[in-house]
């Protein structure tokens, strides 16, 4: 075994470790919901008013409530679980939507996605990870990783969710 391979090992499992260990508590709450539907719902309205939004304007909207308004929030380890409230969020919405464009791709489409999907599950894991060792045993690691969780996967949300609009029409 290389030494490439033993980072990359341990670099996994401490993804995987850090991954579990976030996902356990840290699952969008109803406000959460709420603070997100809101303003995917003013993105929209903006966007058919002719304005030009995105989705991705919308990073942080339960993230920043939950800081400002949660005991703890603005600690190191408040801020993570905020972040990743929201992140798990995203990845709802980048499920339901990669699911939907199941029903609605031509086979070979969806293979196609399922594929690309494959691959950006192994590129956020390994970017997230960087920036988790990035900062070494200090305690912004998990706040690193959270933003790069939060903002990675929030970014292909929206990015499926505009496939599936597409493929709608």
């Amino acid at each position: 075994m290389t030494i490439l391979s033993k980072l990359f090992g341990a670099v996994s499992l401490i993804l995987i470790l850090a991954t579990n260990a976030f996902a356990q508590d840290n699952q969008f709450t109803t406000a959460d919901e709420i603070q997100m539907q809101n303003c995917w719902e003013a993105v929209t309205d903006l966007n058919l008013q002719g304005e030009e939004h995105t989705l991705i304007e919308c990073v942080g909207a339960a993230s920043n409530v939950c800081m400002e308004e949660e005991e703890g929030g603005m600690t190191t380890m408040g801020m993570s679980a905020c972040i990743m409230r929201e992140h798990s969020w995203w990845d709802s919405i980048l499920n339901i939507n990669y699911q939907n464009l199941k029903q609605v791709l031509q086979p070979s489409q969806f293979e196609d996605l399922r594929d690309a999907q494959r691959k950006w599950i192994a590129y956020r894991d390994a970017s997230c990870a960087f920036h988790y060792n990035y900062w070494g045993e200090g305690t912004m690691r998990s706040t690193a990783f959270a933003g790069c969780m939060l903002d990675t996967t929030a970014q292909r949300a929206a990015e499926i969710s505009n496939i599936l609009d597409m493929s709608m029409m």
